[in-house]
């Protein structure tokens, strides 16, 4: 079943990529999306190759990558 928006319309990218700031990690909160993608395996190979940053990726509100 696909992710919904707030519209109620299938979000067609359901997997975001979030940066993780080290203040965001400590209190566990998450900023916008960097960047959205509709499987998995693209959301997790683009993470895990930006450098510079810590970036993690969200399904539906879940943290799937890195491990919780």
């Amino acid at each position: 079943m696909a992710a919904k928006n707030p519209t109620g319309e299938c979000d067609p990218a359901p997997f975001k990529v979030h940066l993780m700031t080290r203040a965001e990690r400590v209190m566990r909160v998450r900023s916008g999306p960097v960047r959205a993608f509709s499987t998995r395996d693209e959301a997790v190979r683009f993470a895990s190759r930006q450098l510079g940053g810590n970036y993690a990726v969200y399904h539906k509100h879940k943290k799937i990558w890195p491990a919780p």
